[in-house]
């Protein structure tokens, strides 16, 4: 069944793992950028980044799973009610260019793309919980509206 709105569990999970990945993912960036110990021979990478990492991939991998279910439940239905479709379109592109400039970060780039590649994967999974709320917000505003129209309608007839 194809459903507007999200069942509880499958929402909770997906929030728990963007929480995760969004966590995990903006200390990753901090300690990476300006963090370093005092290593043997000289400042090193801070110690906890590597772990940090691992726990962000898996946590992606989570995310992938959890949207995908969320692609064949809730986008289809709600791509006919027209509402809410740019921030839903921006969601969709901004997983979009997080999983393509993360298999990129991984596999492809070399030492000159890789902090370019790292900054704009930072940067767009940095604003993407912001453009969920945004749209979670507008969605609930629109189907309330729509709920009270309805209702007085009803009320309206003889």
């Amino acid at each position: 069944m194809i459903r507007m709105h999200m069942p509880a569990g499958l929402r909770r999970g997906l929030y728990a793992v963007l929480a995760l990945s969004w966590a995990s993912g903006i200390v990753y960036f901090v300690l990476s950028r300006w963090l370093q110990v005092d290593g043997e021979f000289g400042p090193e990478k801070h110690p906890w980044q590597f772990p940090l990492l691992k726990i962000h991939g898996a946590a992606a991998f989570l995310m992938l799973m959890a949207i995908g279910a969320m692609l064949v439940n809730h986008v289809p239905a709600t791509w006919r009610t027209r509402r809410s479709r740019g921030l839903g379109l921006s969601l969709v592109a901004g997983v979009a260019l997080m999983v393509i400039s993360a298999w990129c970060l991984y596999y492809a780039a070399d030492e000159y793309w890789r902090p370019i590649l790292g900054n704009i994967h930072a940067a767009i999974g940095f604003a993407l919980p912001l453009i969920l709320a945004i749209h979670i917000l507008r969605g609930r505003r629109s189907a309330r509206a729509k709920h009270r129209a309805h209702r007085a309608e009803r009320a309206s007839e003889p």
